[in-house]
């Protein structure tokens, strides 16, 4: 894999992982979205490498993934203000969010990654 491909790196067993690992391996399972610690600027998603001898968390910045987003990501962010359903702050939240913030999308292109992942390795498991 080229260097230019990496988008992360397994800071336990130092595999390296191309946007299309990320979003295709079943190694490489979603758990959730949250913001930074003290930090409601940046939100990461969090997966966790589930490959023989690592189990680690991996944790990438959703803006990481802006150019798959297929919808209008708005400006405003509307982290913990009155309109905020403040599911941003807590990662086992894997509920949507209808608010018009700049996370949103990223949360609703979380839970479909979190479905096709779901889909994908049912199939695997039927196939066996």
């Amino acid at each position: 894999m080229n260097e230019d491909d990496v988008l992360k790196r397994c800071p336990y067993c130092s595999k390296c992982f191309a946007m299309t690992d990320v979003l295709h391996d079943n190694n490489v399972k979603p758990i959730g979205m949250a913001f930074g610690k003290r930090n409601t600027e940046k939100a990461y998603y969090f997966f966790q490498h589930e490959a023989p001898g690592c189990g680690t968390s991996l944790l990438i910045d959703v803006q990481e993934f802006s150019d798959l987003i297929q919808e209008k990501i708005p400006t405003q962010k509307l982290t913990l203000g009155e309109c905020c359903e403040e599911h941003c702050v807590n990662i086992k939240d894997l509920s949507e969010c209808n608010q018009e913030c700049y996370f949103a999308p990223f949360r609703r292109f979380l839970l479909r990654m979190l479905r096709s992942k779901s889909a994908t390795e049912s199939a695997t498991v039927k196939q066996r």
